[in-house]
């Protein structure tokens, strides 16, 4: 089972390595924020997963002073898979990162490298330990959650499928990252060697793959929005009139209809044909599907 498990950590490593080199490819040619965060996941992730191997060196090795680098990736990875996951979730689904909400981030982030750090220090404290894994735990089932809240306000078809499959994989593995965490403390766990298999090492594999896809078949194209304006590439692409093009940036601007009909000096009757046209060329039925669909791939 051993064996196993190294596998699945040594595929996961090689997997997790080119997802990131695709995706550092990629963000220099078509740069977006979303993509920015994702790497920083990618990498946080990775880090994770190689704490996890060093372990098994340590275990098989007896290696102990390789326990330190072990405890720092462990608190590094961990607490900033949680900041730009986070960050990054958000831009997808195109939703403003607001203050309140920065500050909460960063809040949960430092709290999680102190608590971690903590109780590698003073072993005694080990409901720091806890309180800082439930509220890993806690962070990823918030992000499968809100993508499921706010999955028909996903316009981009590749962004819909790509959540489908992250917030499946995630429900069906979540269960067994709870039991591997439980397993030390609950004896008819103790001895179910097959969790540490189909916890982090298994799933970070099969995200690992999917992400290479999903790099490959969304993040691989330009921006839509850059600088407070539509990109060229999206007005070509969706057939956006000039007039349409400042319909739309005023949308995103927050203007209401009729400010929009008096910034641009026509009536508020032809900026709803306008809005109808540009919700028939982007395949959308709301404001909020819109500026979705264009925030989820600003620069």
């Amino acid at each position: 089972m051993e064996d196993l498990q190294l596998l699945f950590c040594i595929l996961s490593l090689f997997s997790g390595v080119a997802s990131i080199t695709l995706a550092a490819f990629i963000y220099i040619y078509h740069p977006k924020k979303a993509m920015k965060y994702f790497i920083g996941l990618d990498v946080s992730l990775f880090v994770i997963q190689a704490m996890i191997a060093l372990n098994l060196y340590i275990v098989r090795t007896g290696s102990a002073d390789l326990a330190v680098i072990s405890n720092a990736m462990d608190v590094l990875g961990t607490s900033f898979s949680s900041f730009f996951g986070l960050f990054m979730i958000h831009e997808l689904l195109g939703k403003r990162i607001t203050k309140i909400k920065r500050n909460i981030i960063l809040s949960i982030t430092a709290f999680q490298i102190v608590a971690i750090t903590i109780c590698y220090v003073n072993t005694k404290l080990v409901v720091l330990k806890h309180v800082g894994r439930v509220s890993l735990i806690s962070i990823i089932l918030y992000e499968a959650l809100i993508t499921i809240i706010n999955y028909h306000q996903i316009p981009e078809k590749e962004l819909k499928r790509a959540s489908r499959i992250f917030a499946a994989v995630t429900l069906v593995f979540l269960p067994f990252l709870i039991l591997e965490y439980l397993r030390p403390e609950i004896g008819v766990l103790s001895h179910l060697q097959v969790l540490k298999m189909l916890a982090l090492p298994a799933y970070f594999w099969v995200i690992n793959v999917c992400t290479l896809i999903w790099v490959c078949t969304y993040f691989n194209t330009p921006a839509y929005f850059a600088e407070d304006k539509l990109t060229g590439y999206f007005i070509e692409k969706y057939a956006i009139t000039d007039k349409e093009t400042e319909v739309i940036e005023l949308i995103l601007n927050g203007l209401t209809y009729k400010q929009i009909a008096e910034r641009l000096f026509i009536s508020p009757k032809t900026v709803d044909n306008h809005v109808q046209s540009i919700y028939k060329k982007l395949e959308v039925t709301s404001k909020i599907q819109l500026s979705n669909l264009i925030r989820s791939k600003e620069k």
